[in-house]
C-alpha cells in the first residue's frame, strides 16, 4: 500500500505539489526563527559571561548589593587561599578566574603635562601575563586588537577604541588614572596605552579599559584582592543546569566562614549568582522562551489551516476515487487512514526540504552573521554589533515536528467530510467524471 502512495503522489502533482511547498515554506521560517532567536539569546548570553557576570559568579555581598557604585573597599582578601576553596568545593568542569572592577578618571597630559582631555571610565583587571591564564583567549583579545598589542607588563593597558578616538589618544600615549583605593584613599597611577580593542559592544568600546589583574592590585592597593571570582564552564552545559550548579556550591560557604581566609574582614559574606540572576537575565530569558514557543504555534496552526483547505479542495477532485475504494470493499476508516499516510508522506518530505532551507540560511547567520551597526547597540542590553544564528539539532526538531503534525492532522480534518458522504453518492462522482 505505501508503495501504491508513493507513485500517487509522484504521479499526481495536484494533490502532493501544494501541501509539499506549504509545510517546506512553514518549516523553512521556523526553523530560521528559531535559529535566529536562539543565536541572538545565546549570543547575549555568552557576551554578557565573558566579559561582566561569567556562568557563576562568588563576590561579596556588601560588594554586589553596591555594585552601580563599584565599592572596591568591598573586594574580598586572600585571593590564593579563595581559589583553592573554589576549586576544591565547586563543579569540577567551572573554571574560576580572578577579575578586578574599577572606575577611575582618565586623564590624559599634553606635551607639556597639562590636561588635554579627561573622561570617568570603567574598567576591569583580568589575569593576561600569566602563561596558563585561559583570559585573553576566552575574551578574544588578540583577534579584537584594531591596533597595537596586548600589555606586556603591569603598567600597561588597552583602551576601546571609541574611547581612544574621543580622547584623541595614540600608541605608547601615556594617561593618569585618578581613582579610590581599597582603604578609601585617593589612588593614582600612570599607565602606557599600547592597544586599541573593538569589543563589539558600543558602551564598552566608549568607555572601557584593560589591565593587568597585578597592576590593578598595585594602583589600588588591593594586594591579594578581587572584587569577583567568575566561573565559566563548557558549551556542552545549558544555562538551564546553571541554578543547580550553584545550589551545589552556595550551602558549603556557612561552613567555609567558621573558618574564613584569615585576610577576610569580619562582616565578608560571599554569595554564589548564575548569570541569570544578574542584570535581568532571567524573566529576559523566560520572555524569549516564551515569544519563541508562541511562535512556533502560530506558524503551525497557520500550515494546519491551509492545509486543511488544500485537504477540502483535494477532497472534492478525489470523491471519485474514494467511491471507487469504497465500492472495492474499503471502509471509511482505511480511506481516512491511507490519506494520513500520504500527509505523513508529504509532511516529512516538506519537514526535509524545509530543513534544508532553514538550515543553510541559520549556518549563514552563524558563520557570517548581519552586522546591525548601533541598532542593537542602542537597544541597552549586552549584544554584540554583529548578530548571528545558532544552528542545533533542537532547531530542527521544532520545525520538523509542527510541519508534520500540521500536515497530518490538517489533512486528518479534511478528510472527516468522508464520513458525511454516503458510498453510492461517492461513486456518482466517478461516474460524472
Amino acid at each position: 500500500m505505501i508503495r501504491w502512495i508513493l507513485q500517487g503522489l509522484i504521479r499526481d502533482k495536484t494533490r502532493s505539489l501544494f501541501p509539499f511547498l506549504i509545510v517546506a515554506v512553514g518549516v523553512a521560517l521556523t526553523v530560521s526563527l528559531f535559529g535566529f532567536m536562539d543565536g541572538i539569546g545565546l549570543s547575549m548570553l555568552d557576551l554578557t559571561a565573558k566579559l561582566d557576570t561569567g556562568h557563576v559568579r562568588l563576590v561579596n555581598k556588601a560588594f554586589y548589593e553596591e555594585e552601580h557604585l563599584v565599592p572596591i573597599d568591598r573586594a574580598l582578601a586572600g585571593q590564593k587561599e579563595t581559589g583553592e576553596w573554589l576549586e576544591h568545593n565547586s563543579d569540577p568542569r567551572i573554571h574560576w578566574s580572578p577579575r578586578i572592577r574599577w572606575r577611575a578618571l582618565m586623564d590624559v597630559p599634553d606635551e607639556n603635562g597639562e590636561t588635554r582631555s579627561q573622561t570617568p571610565v570603567t574598567g576591569f583587571a583580568i589575569d593576561m601575563l600569566s602563561p596558563e591564564s585561559f583570559d585573553v583567549d576566552r575574551l578574544n583579545l588578540r583577534q579584537s586588537i584594531l591596533s597595537g598589542r596586548l600589555p606586556k607588563n603591569p603598567h600597561e593597558m588597552i583602551v576601546g577604541y571609541r574611547l581612544a578616538e574621543n580622547l584623541d589618544l595614540k600608541l605608547d600615549d601615556t594617561i593618569t588614572l585618578l581613582g579610590q583605593s581599597f582603604d578609601g584613599g585617593m589612588a593614582a597611577d600612570n599607565y602606557q596605552v599600547v592597544g586599541f580593542v573593538r569589543f563589539g559592544v558600543t558602551a564598552m568600546d566608549q568607555k572601557m579599559a584593560l589591565m593587568d589583574l597585578t597592576g590593578a592590585q598595585r594602583t589600588f592597593y588591593m594586594d591579594d584582592m578581587v572584587t569577583d571570582w567568575l566561573g565559566y564552564l563548557p558549551a556542552s552545559v545549558s544555562y538551564h543546569d546553571y541554578k543547580a550548579i550553584k545550589e551545589g556550591i552556595q550551602p558549603k560557604i556557612p561552613q567555609w566562614m567558621k573558618n574564613p581566609p584569615t585576610a577576610w574582614a569580619k562582616d565578608d559574606e560571599p554569595i554564589v549568582l548564575t548569570i541569570l540572576e544578574q542584570r535581568n537575565l532571567g524573566p529576559m530569558f523566560d520572555k524569549f522562551e516564551l515569544i519563541r514557543s508562541v511562535t512556533i504555534l502560530v506558524f503551525t496552526v497557520l500550515m494546519v489551516l491551509v492545509l486543511w483547505n488544500a485537504g477540502l479542495i483535494n477532497g472534492i477532485h478525489r470523491y471519485g476515487e474514494m467511491g471507487l475504494c469504497l465500492a472495492l470493499g474499503e471502509t471509511h476508516r482505511m480511506i481516512v487512514f491511507r490519506l494520513a499516510i500520504e500527509a505523513f508522506v508529504l509532511g516529512v518530505a516538506g519537514s526535509l526540504a524545509g530543513c534544508l532551507v532553514g538550515g543553510a540560511f541559520v549556518w549563514y547567520l552563524q558563520e557570517v552573521g548581519v552586522n546591525m551597526g548601533d541598532a542593537l547597540a542602542q537597544s541597552g542590553m549586552m549584544l554584540s554589533e554583529v548578530a548571528r544564528g545558532r544552528l542545533s539539532w533542537e532547531g530542527m526538531v521544532w520545525g520538523v515536528v509542527p510541519g508534520v503534525a500540521a500536515s497530518v492532522l490538517g489533512n486528518l480534518i479534511a478528510s472527516l467530510s468522508i464520513f458525511k458522504r454516503s458510498e453510492a453518492s461517492l461513486f456518482r462522482e466517478l461516474e460524472v467524471g
